[in-house]
């Protein structure tokens, strides 16, 4: 009970509670009052009308018996028929099961472990409701910070083991998995004013049971639960199962500098055979942020998980994957200033150094087949490397680059042009203009005589799995700067050829020019390809101009003189 007038305590802090019972299943009655006067009619202001006590005395109600709830029921009658319940209250802590997706990381199933064992017979998808409440980005104008909430869609529940895997009989654990899109579940934070990606400091979600909905313990049933709802996903409270036990997080590198990098790897199986090195390299985002952020924003940020997969690791027939982290963004080029090209990175002579040093204590890595590529700020960082140095590293792949052509001289161009490079973007990326980096950097390396290039360019980013459509039922949109989206899924593809399978047969050698191949051109609408044994030149070739729709509805193309292993 409270009135609207209240001047003493806002009539808000009432509602905010109300509404956070209400979500948690409580039964909620209010009075709500416009102001508090006498009722009496006793009493009478000048104007006639009825004496006005301060907003803040709404117990004159109460005390009067004048509280009535929507259904009119009295306050007086009502608290007259409370008892209380002999409660059957199951008590818990939970763990949250992340995966990495196209968009990031999401929160896709919580692993209650209750106090008591759960009768599987009794489970269902609809007896637990449940809320999440975390730390967000509530104002992207100003930045500031706040807790959001939002009610998780359930779509599963059964009895498990620890890690949430399903089992039969019955178990004190219980998994909850929820429905997940680009929009809901992600246990990260971009803060806009610090430029990092981080963990939720703030992630929980409260489980309650849906009235009506029956879980028994032992036969008997539950009155209620009480989870914890708190959850640490920066500590333990975890489950990752695309990165646990499948990569060495958070190891560090100090340079000859005192450059400090924090890196994650993958081995593949022991073979009897040199394998290729594969190194990513982060957006902006991922970045430690000086120390603060850990290998999981690196690795779920993008879905470098998919390096690790078996699609990934059978082109390469094993590959090495080493995932370092930059203190700030690959494109500082000093006291955490952007640059474009112009200046240079802070961190090009210190990487290089660590990625020597990875290779000379791994003689299980082929020197011939280092590969090197990254999106956005990493995607500029690959561009750097391979121009400071255009002899080491046997193929590139840069994702929305970001390093600008203005700032690459000809000599530069001169020297990468013989090196395998595959390039990714989409024409319609805000953030990174490939007018500016990519496409004319592309051009010269043709005009230049290159004859191992690819370039993937998307008309835009969108959904290609059919789980996510826009209220027209066209796929879903990404931002147009996620181009890395496609890379990460093996969707970059050049006739019959994908970029995995490309990049696989890359090795470095002293003859690095051979005969062309056959040049895809784009075809005339069918979706086919047609085939010609002629080269074509840089100069007749429009990069602006070059389109086909292909599979995914997206634009790639073929650029003229390649070749491969």
């Amino acid at each position: 009970m409270h009135a609207e007038n209240d001047d003493t305590v806002s009539v808000d802090y009432s509602k905010t509670f109300e509404s956070r019972l209400e979500a948690v299943g409580a039964e909620v009655h209010t009075s709500y009052f416009a102001d508090v006067h006498d009722t009496s009619g006793r009493f009478d202001d000048e104007d006639g009308n009825p004496h006005q006590y301060s907003g803040h005395w709404s117990w004159v109600y109460f005390d009067n018996n004048e509280c009535v709830d929507e259904n009119n029921l009295n306050c007086w009658q009502w608290i007259s028929q409370q008892t209380k319940l002999d409660n059957n209250v199951a008590s818990g802590s939970q763990t949250a099961y992340i995966i990495g997706d196209d968009w990031g990381p999401a929160v896709s199933k919580t692993i209650v472990e209750f106090d008591k064992v759960i009768d599987s017979a009794s489970l269902n998808a609809s007896d637990f409701l449940v809320t999440e409440e975390k730390q967000a980005t509530v104002d992207w104008g100003t930045g500031e910070v706040g807790i959001a909430s939002a009610q998780r869609q359930v779509t599963k529940v059964y009895p498990s083991d620890a890690n949430g895997n399903a089992v039969d009989g019955d178990s004190k654990y219980v998994t909850i998995e929820m429905y997940v899109d680009p929009n809901t579940g992600s246990p990260f934070i971009y803060n806009v004013n610090s430029g990092f990606n981080s963990w939720c400091e703030t992630y929980r979600l409260l489980i309650r049971l849906n009235p009506g909905e029956v879980v028994t313990s032992g036969g008997e049933a539950l009155t209620s639960v009480d989870v914890k709802a708190d959850i640490d996903v920066a500590g333990d409270e975890k489950i990752v199962p695309q990165v646990d036990g499948i990569f060495d997080l958070n190891q560090k590198y100090t340079a000859s500098d005192g450059t400090l990098y924090n890196y994650a790897t993958y081995t593949p199986e022991k073979d009897d055979k040199q394998n290729a090195l594969v190194i990513w390299l982060h957006g902006a985002g991922e970045g430690t942020n000086n120390g603060k952020n850990d290998s999981y924003i690196d690795l779920l940020g993008n879905e470098v998980t998919a390096f690790a997969s078996e699609e990934f690791q059978s082109e390469f027939d094993g590959a090495y994957v080493l995932v370092p982290q930059a203190a700030t963004m690959w494109m500082d080029g000093g006291n955490g200033v952007y640059q474009n090209g112009d200046l240079g990175s802070i961190y090009t002579e210190s990487l290089m150094e660590f990625i020597k040093d990875y290779v000379a204590n791994n003689p299980d890595v082929d020197p011939n087949r280092i590969i090197i590529g990254g999106c956005s700020n990493g995607g500029y960082m690959t561009m750097e490397m391979i121009l400071t140095y255009p002899d080491y590293f046997a193929a590139a792949f840069p994702i929305c680059e970001a390093f600008q052509d203005q700032y690459i001289t000809d000599a530069q161009i001169e020297a990468i042009k013989d090196m395998p490079i595959w390039f990714t973007y989409a024409k319609n990326d805000t953030t990174v203009n490939p007018t500016l980096c990519a496409e004319p950097t592309i051009e010269r390396l043709l005009a230049a005589g290159a004859q191992n290039i690819h370039v993937s360019a998307f008309d835009d980013v969108h959904d290609t799995t059919g789980r996510f459509v826009n209220a027209d039922g066209t796929p879903y949109q990404y931002n147009g700067h996620w181009s890395w989206i496609y890379f990460d899924n093996n969707e970059c593809i050049d006739g019959e050829l994908t970029a995995w399978h490309w990049l696989g047969q890359q090795v470095k050698s002293a003859s690095s020019v051979d005969t062309p191949t056959e040049v895809t051109k784009p075809s005339t609408g069918s979706g086919s390809t047609t085939t010609s044994t002629a080269v074509k030149t840089g100069d007749d070739l429009s990069l602006l101009g070059l389109g086909v729709l292909m599979a995914l509805s997206a634009t790639t193309y073929t650029v003229a003189r390649k070749r491969y292993h």
